[in-house]
């Protein structure tokens, strides 16, 4: 793999961002990698990306992933980040079967809309990135219809694995960031706790086994003496 060049066409530009980002997941994940473009998502109006929304679906052992697949693209204006938002954004779940003589059928499970609803959120609040690269945890709240609690809400944990804090690609590091998918329960007592909220909720996702993983169907992680607090 080359140097990345900032000084190159954005052509180069992007495809050697695009090769160094292939060849990092695929030594997280096992892959092969199935793109999956804007135009299968539920939002192809959704805000600019660094360059296209774009996302790429994978099997991993047991379980079906989605993760987006330009947050960490070059800008066109070479006076900003090569590494785009410096992130990409990912969802893994063992609820959803990764077909591999139809991997584009991951785009008609609940992944695909929730996976889509948190890039394009990224994308617009660039601020937001900053923070995860930080190592900060944000949880977010959107409608999807697949997996809706009572309100009409979904809830999700943002967070960077301990052994994918950092990528060392072609254009720069770059962050792969998990999102957890938490229960009705974890969602209502998230509301107003903040940082130390998300802390503990995620230490408790991590001490049951649950890490970066979402299970559409789970008992909440909070025991009893949290949940009545």
């Amino acid at each position: 793999m080359e140097n990345f060049n900032p000084n190159a066409s954005y052509a180069e530009r992007l495809k050697c961002a695009s090769e160094s980002r292939r060849e990092h997941l695929q030594a997280c994940f096992s892959g092969p990698f199935y793109a999956l473009t804007s135009m299968m998502g539920p939002m192809n109006d959704g805000p600019d990306w660094p360059s296209n929304a774009a996302w790429l679906a994978f099997g991993h052992g047991d379980t079906a992933g989605i993760i987006s697949d330009g947050l960490s693209d070059p800008w066109t204006n070479t006076k900003l980040s090569s590494n785009g938002l410096g992130l990409e954004v990912f969802v893994n779940s063992p609820d959803v079967a990764f077909l591999e003589d139809n991997p584009m059928a991951i785009a008609d499970t609940w992944l695909f809309p929730m996976i889509a609803e948190i890039s394009h959120t990224l994308a617009m609040y660039p601020r937001l990135c900053d923070k995860l690269r930080a190592g900060n945890l944000l949880s977010l709240r959107f409608n999807i219809e697949h997996i809706k609690d009572g309100r009409g809400l979904v809830g999700v944990l943002l967070h960077i694995p301990p052994k994918m804090r950092s990528l060392p690609m072609a254009q720069g590091e770059v962050s792969l960031v998990a999102a957890t998918l938490l229960t009705t329960e974890e969602l209502r007592w998230l509301v107003g706790k903040g940082d130390s909220g998300r802390a503990q909720l995620h230490h408790l996702l991590n001490k049951v086994g649950v890490g970066q993983l979402s299970l559409a169907r789970r008992d909440s992680v909070l025991p009893s003496v949290v949940e009545a607090s």
